[in-house]
């Protein structure tokens, strides 16, 4: 199978395999070829800001990036690493309402791993898609299970949103007038149970009133920009849509990350399919086939490297048919790997694409 660009192209993994410099090589590249690119990382590594020159006070900005190499070209290829808090300030925006910026619950939700990181992303996915302004978005997902919620990120907007949700606040905005503390007190009144309402109480003596009555109105907030939520849900028929997508599973020659990507391809076997690309990389093939024994214990070292990653790739084709083999990059300076990078998509077919 030929490896062509969609408007999609994701990667996944777990950590220390390289995920990232390959995602971000990968978005040169194609940019290269003359696309319009944006490279999405959500877990952004030191080492990819430092290729780029990123600043920690870009995070959540969409930066230009036209020279990443330092070759003197003018790429059209930007660059976000995502910030939770920047996504929750466009969400405002669009729906017209400072309440989800100012809410507290809702900021400490949006710190790292604060419960809304993957459903923010997808919703930063599908504003960036419906500018129409990319030929490809790369997307580097989080490491291991935060890839997993990042998955389930779509399911749980469906279930917050679901029909009965709707209709009770569709119900109370009818009933209402606009002032927050009424709107908390209806709340409680009309939404809660009984049960629910004697949780809150007790909530309320152990909390104070003012952190059950901002709860109620996170939850009210949230409903409010319904409609940025609920559009991220179309995003998922996207990434489904084996002509609109292309999924990477970054391993490396390292037999525990070969477990770790197989149990997280079981995880996600939607998605991971039998014609999504495999990355085996950190590969020494290239570099052993130089190297001439001098003795018998040499020669068996060498057979062993060899032999080892013939089995992890026999492995790895038993369940995925197109793998793409990627060479250690040696070279300690982050520019220079990700140049190496670079010019491996280029040759990919050079170096072990397994075309099923």
């Amino acid at each position: 199978m030929e490896l062509k660009q969609k408007p999609f192209e994701i990667f996944s993994g777990t950590g220390g395999v390289g995920k990232t410099t390959l995602a971000a090589s990968r978005a040169i590249h194609l940019a290269q070829q003359g696309s319009s690119v944006l490279l999405i990382t959500i877990d952004p590594a030191k080492r990819l800001k430092e290729v780029l020159n990123i600043k920690d006070q870009d995070a959540g900005k969409i930066v230009s990036i036209t020279d990443p190499l330092g070759e003197g070209s003018s790429l059209k290829l930007d660059v976000e690493l995502m910030n939770p808090e920047e996504t929750i300030k466009r969400i405002a925006h669009q729906s017209e309402s400072d309440d989800i910026v100012n809410n507290r619950i809702l900021k400490v939700l949006a710190r790292p791993y604060g419960g809304l990181n993957e459903i923010l992303a997808i919703i930063e996915l599908q504003m960036n898609m419906d500018k129409n302004k990319y030929d490809v978005i790369v997307l580097d997902t989080p490491p291991g299970s935060h890839f997993l919620d990042f998955l389930e990120s779509v399911e749980k907007i469906r279930t917050f949103f679901d029909q009965n949700f709707v209709d009770i606040f569709n119900y109370l905005g009818k009933k209402s007038s606009p002032s927050k503390t009424s709107r908390s007190k209806r709340f409680m009144t009309k939404v809660v149970s009984s049960g629910v309402k004697k949780l809150l109480d007790y909530l309320s003596k152990v909390t104070g009133a003012s952190f059950v009555e901002e709860f109620l109105e996170a939850v009210y907030t949230l409903y409010q920009s319904r409609n940025v939520f609920l559009d991220a849900l179309d995003l998922q028929k996207g990434l489904q849509d084996e002509n609109k997508s292309t999924w990477f599973l970054v391993t490396s020659v390292e037999q525990n990350k070969l477990k770790e990507a197989m149990d997280l391809s079981e995880g996600a076997k939607n998605l991971l399919t039998e014609k999504s690309w495999v990355i085996l990389n950190k590969c020494l093939q290239a570099q052993v086939e130089q190297w001439n024994p001098k003795s018998e214990r040499e020669q068996l070292v060498k057979n062993s490297f060899v032999e080892r990653e013939k089995k992890h790739e026999e492995l790895l084709s038993s369940k995925f048919k197109n793998i793409l083999r990627f060479s250690e990059v040696l070279r300690p300076e982050p520019l220079e790997h990700v140049r190496e990078l670079v010019n491996q998509w280029t040759d990919y077919k050079l170096i072990g694409a397994k075309n099923g």
